[in-house]
């Protein structure tokens, strides 16, 4: 691992006994500690009659665990203790990160882990954080940014993962005949969720010994399923979406031209980062939006 004579972090990166790998990163400057754990699973494996599962599964994994089963109570904690957290859904990865006073970092990682290895889906916190998703979607639709996005999502291939609807409203989310969104969210979860398919970063001011510690009792008890990631089996275009020219009028005065080309794929000459979250983790000083 190659590191900037100008860095003053030391790194350590360690593969769990459940395959789950981690970056440790020994920052004795660093104003908080933090953490952030991201999972290969995003809107692409959504079921076809359930759009916006994945997404709706990130907001569920903060509201209560097996030995924190209060709803609420790691937000709580974290805010108690001067950090913030939050979580986003991507197309291919899910990813949760927090920051925290020095001294309650242990604490919040027991908590902070427990997403991941004994989540509860609390029955009486569905309702409300479907509502809560809902509200995200309609707080989004007057965004130019997101309609534009939208209109991409429509010229794909439509049978591409992409173009299905990721964020998930009280439509796609709602409870029907002999099927309860509860009841699929944690099949979904155990069906997508496995410690090979996570990676995970911690730092703050510790010994690096100190953080892979914190490391193994935190992650190693999150279950390996051995499961393969998901790899849309269809092209994202057809020949029927090239060369296409789409003119969208904005609801702000906005002029934007975006100019899109389709590729094949390139990971067969790519060596992938073993550790996505790095970014994610040093990036923890900024606070989320």
């Amino acid at each position: 691992m190659q590191i900037s004579p100008n860095d003053h972090r030391s790194y350590r990166l360690v593969t769990l006994r459940n395959n789950l790998r981690v970056l440790l990163i020994e920052d004795l400057h660093a104003p908080r500690s933090a953490a952030a754990l991201s999972v290969n699973v995003g809107h692409f494996c959504d079921p076809v009659d359930r759009e916006g599962l994945a997404h709706f599964l990130e907001h569920m994994l903060f509201l209560g665990t097996e030995k924190y089963p209060k709803v609420g109570e790691f937000q709580a904690f974290i805010s108690r203790h001067g950090g913030s957290n939050n979580a986003w859904t991507g197309t291919e990865n899910t990813t949760f990160f927090f920051d925290i006073q020095h001294s309650y970092f242990g604490e919040a990682l027991d908590r902070f882990g427990q997403f991941f290895s004994a989540p509860l889906f609390n029955a009486e916190a569905v309702d409300k954080e479907r509502n809560a998703v809902d509200s995200e979607y309609h707080l989004k639709i007057q965004d130019d940014v997101r309609r534009i996005y939208q209109v991409q999502k429509e010229t794909i291939n439509p049978k591409h993962p992409f173009s299905q609807f990721s964020v998930g409203s009280a439509d796609t989310l709602e409870d029907r005949d002999g099927s309860s969104v509860r009841d699929e969210l944690i099949r979904f979860y155990q069906t997508h969720y496995s410690a090979n398919l996570m990676t995970a970063s911690i730092t703050g001011p510790l010994s690096l010994d100190e953080l892979e510690a914190l490391a193994k009792s935190t992650f190693e008890p999150i279950p390996d399923h051995q499961l393969a990631p998901f790899v849309p089996q269809v092209p994202f275009v057809e020949k029927a979406q090239l060369q296409q020219f789409i003119s969208i009028e904005p609801l702000k005065d906005v002029r934007k031209l975006t100019l899109a080309f389709s590729l094949p794929s390139t990971d067969e000459f790519t060596a992938p980062s073993p550790f996505p979250t790095l970014l994610t983790c040093l990036a923890m000083k900024v606070p989320a939006v």
